[in-house]
């Protein structure tokens, strides 16, 4: 008897959750390559930064990085870019930074709905399985008494298979919930990082070999003001 054959033993209610068990894991996998892409991108544009602010690295290198990192179109990328453009005055960076990290951030977060539903659904499933299972062998015993003992165990047995499906998928699915979102974690508080980094190192970077010429605007060329940071959800 394969496995599938001997899961299929817990009841109807595998039907729903042996699909559930593998749509989380297709999540699963998609989530954690991506965000693994994303988490390699994030952290090297930021230890480049680090060594720009202690003046290890020229200006025009994390220049061509931040480039090539928004043509990689990682999310670090697509924010950060916005401080090659000129053309926007302080105020303007600092709300279009803050409103674009807010619209990435969802972007992290996609489909983790996903995991977070198969963690509360995946036991509620197994139980109501068990719950079927016991209401067949009472049946059984209802009408033939204790003389079909098979069928009884057999009533237990499909409620054990339901319960141990469910609680297995659930605890699989929260372990990698719980991963992923420690990865992006990281990844956000890395980014904040890095667009501090930027906010210090803007004037430079805007004048590097290589920025768009432009038309001067009022403010342009001074520093940000403390107040001027980027903000962050925090979880």
């Amino acid at each position: 008897m394969n496995g599938l054959a001997y899961l299929m033993k817990g009841g109807p209610i595998m039907y729903i959750l042996l699909p559930m068990s593998g749509v989380a894991m297709a999540v699963i996998l998609e989530r954690y390559l991506y965000l693994r892409k994303e988490k390699i991108g994030t952290f090297e544009i930021l230890s480049v930064l680090r060594k720009g602010a202690l003046g290890e690295k020229e200006i025009g290198e994390i220049r061509k990085l931040l480039e090539k990192t928004n043509q990689k179109h990682l999310i670090i990328g697509k924010i950060l870019s916005l401080f090659l453009n000129r053309r926007l005055s302080e105020g303007d960076l600092e709300h279009l930074v803050e409103a674009e990290a807010l619209l990435e951030e969802k972007r992290l977060k996609e489909r983790m709905w996903v995991l977070d539903t198969t963690v509360t659904m995946a036991p509620l499933l197994g139980l109501l399985g068990t719950i079927i299972g016991i209401i067949a062998s009472f049946h059984v015993m209802s009408v033939s008494g204790l003389g079909k003992p098979a069928q009884i165990t057999g009533g237990v047995a499909q409620a054990l298979i339901a319960t141990a499906t469910g609680l297995v998928i659930a605890i699989i699915s929260l372990g990698f919930y719980n991963h992923l979102n420690t990865t992006i974690r990281e990844i956000r508080n890395a980014i904040e990082s890095s667009a501090r980094l930027l906010f210090h190192l803007q004037d430079n970077l805007r004048n590097a070999p290589g920025a768009p010429v432009t038309v001067e605007q009022n403010g342009a060329g001074k520093n940000m003001s403390p107040k001027a940071q980027p903000a962050f959800n925090t979880p």
